[in-house]
C-alpha cells in the first residue's frame, strides 16, 4: 500500500464516531440502507457501510460480567478464561453465502457486541457488492485489536477461517490480520447440554436454556437467499430481518458466555449434570483440583453410581485413596452394586488394603450385577488372580 494510501486511512481513524468520513464529490452520499441505520465511511476512496446501535445494560448483568472476568483471574488456565478488561471481549459473528469454506463462498455480514461505558454496543458491517470488499473487511480490521478476545460459535471452525481466507485473499489491499485469542462457545454448550437438547444451535440454547425463544425471526439458513436477490434487485426490505438476526446472536454470546463461565466457575447453583459437565472439563484443562470439587458437589447432589465412581477415581488421581476407598466401601452393601465401582473397590482392597478376601467378595458382587462384556473380562481376570492369592477360595 502506497503511503499516500496509508496516511489517508490514518486520517479516517482520527474522525470521532458517528460521524462518518467526507465522501469524495465523485461518489454517492446516499445509501438505501442508511435508513436502516448504516452509515458510509471510506477505505482508499471506496465505500462501504457500518452500523453501531447500543443497547442499555442492567446493572445486574454488568455485574456479573464483571464478577466473572475477576474469578477467570484467579482461576487455572481454561478454554473460557479471560481475564483483561471486558471491553477486550468480542462477541463475534459473520453471514456467509454459504456453508462452505470454498473461494466462492464470501461473508456479507460481520457483527461483534461488547460491553462498553455506555452499554452494550453492537457494530456490523456489511458488504453492499463484492467490489466493496476491501472497505468492508478493512472497516472490521480498523475496529479489531490483538489485544482483543473472540469469543463466537462454531468460529474458530467456521467464521475465523472465512476472514482468513478472505483476507489473505485481499491482502494487498488491507492491514495485517492481528493474531488473539479466541474462545469458542459451541464446544463449551455441547459439554453442558448436548444429551439434553435436541441440537446445540444458538437458537435452541436461547429457547431452552436462556428461556428466550425468538418471534417473527429470519433463519439464518435463508441468509445467503435473501442476500443474493438483494443483489439481484436492489431491494433492501427483506435485509432487515437479517441484520436483526444477526445482532441479536450477537447479543447473545454476551449472556451465553456469562453463563457458562458462572457454571465452571461455581458462581451460580448448579445442577448435578452441570457439576460432572464442569468436572469432565476441569479434568481435560489439566486441573483436578477444581475437578475433584465439582465431582464432590456432582455426587452429594445425586449420588448415583456414575458419579460416585468418577468422584473416587479423582480422589485416587490425586493421591486421596484412603478418601476414595471410603467412599466406596458402602456400595458393597448394597443390593445391586456397580460393576463397575466393586471393579474399583476390589483393586484399592486388593492393593491399598492388602485384603485379598474382602477384594474377591468386591468381584464376586461385580460379576453377580451381569456387567458389560468389557467389566466382565476385567473381572474374571482379577478375580482369577485374587482366588491365587487367596489359595483358590472359589466364588
Amino acid at each position: 500500500m502506497s503511503l499516500k494510501k496509508k496516511l489517508a486511512r490514518m486520517k479516517t481513524h482520527l474522525q470521532e464516531e458517528p460521524a462518518p468520513a467526507p465522501a469524495p464529490e465523485n461518489l454517492p452520499d446516499v445509501s438505501p440502507l442508511e435508513k436502516y441505520g448504516f452509515v458510509p465511511f471510506y477505505l482508499d476512496e471506496t465505500p462501504s457501510l457500518r452500523r453501531r446501535t447500543v443497547y442499555e445494560v442492567s446493572r445486574a448483568f454488568r455485574e456479573r460480567m464483571e464478577r466473572v472476568v475477576e474469578n477467570w483471574k484467579e482461576a487455572p488456565d481454561h478454554p473460557l478464561k479471560h481475564e483483561q478488561a471486558v471491553e477486550q471481549l468480542m462477541f463475534f459473528d459473520t453471514e456467509t453465502t454459504g456453508l462452505s469454506t470454498g473461494a466462492g463462498t464470501f461473508i456479507f455480514l460481520i457483527g461483534y457486541a461488547r460491553l462498553t461505558g455506555d452499554g452494550l454496543e453492537v457494530t456490523q458491517h456489511f458488504l453492499e457488492g463484492p467490489e466493496k470488499e476491501a472497505p468492508f473487511l478493512g472497516g472490521f480490521l480498523d475496529d479489531f485489536q490483538a489485544s482483543d478476545v473472540i469469543v463466537s460459535y462454531n468460529g474458530k471452525s467456521f467464521d475465523w477461517p472465512q476472514v482468513k481466507s478472505r483476507h489473505q485473499f485481499l491482502r494487498r489491499e488491507l492491514p495485517r490480520l492481528p493474531e488473539s485469542g479466541h474462545i469458542d462457545l459451541l464446544h463449551a454448550a455441547r459439554r453442558f447440554w448436548k444429551h439434553e437438547l435436541p441440537s446445540c444451535r444458538l437458537a435452541v440454547i436461547e429457547e431452552h436454556v436462556l428461556r428466550k425463544p425468538r418471534t417473527n425471526d429470519t433463519p439464518g439458513a435463508l441468509a445467503p437467499l435473501l442476500y443474493f436477490d438483494y443483489m439481484e434487485t436492489g431491494k433492501t426490505e427483506e435485509l432487515t430481518g437479517i441484520f436483526d438476526h444477526h445482532d441479536q446472536d450477537v447479543r447473545t454470546l454476551m449472556e451465553l458466555y456469562v453463563l457458562l463461565s458462572e457454571k465452571v466457575l461455581q458462581l451460580d447453583t448448579l445442577r448435578s449434570a452441570d457439576h460432572a459437565a464442569a468436572a469432565h472439563w476441569w479434568e481435560k484443562a489439566g486441573s483436578p483440583a477444581h475437578a475433584e470439587d465439582h465431582w464432590r458437589q456432582a455426587f452429594e447432589a445425586d449420588p448415583r453410581s456414575s458419579y460416585r465412581l468418577r468422584y473416587a477415581m479423582m480422589l485416587q488421581k490425586r493421591k486421596k485413596k484412603q478418601e476414595a476407598l471410603a467412599l466406596l466401601l458402602p456400595c458393597l452393601q448394597d443390593r445391586s452394586p456397580s460393576p463397575e465401582v466393586m471393579d474399583e473397590l476390589a483393586k484399592l482392597l486388593e492393593h491399598e488394603e492388602k485384603d485379598s478376601e474382602r477384594a474377591l467378595r468386591a468381584v464376586q458382587r461385580g460379576l453377580d450385577a451381569a456387567p458389560d462384556s468389557r467389566t466382565m473380562a476385567k473381572l474374571r481376570k482379577r478375580a482369577d488372580r485374587l482366588q491365587k492369592k487367596t489359595g483358590g477360595l472359589g466364588l
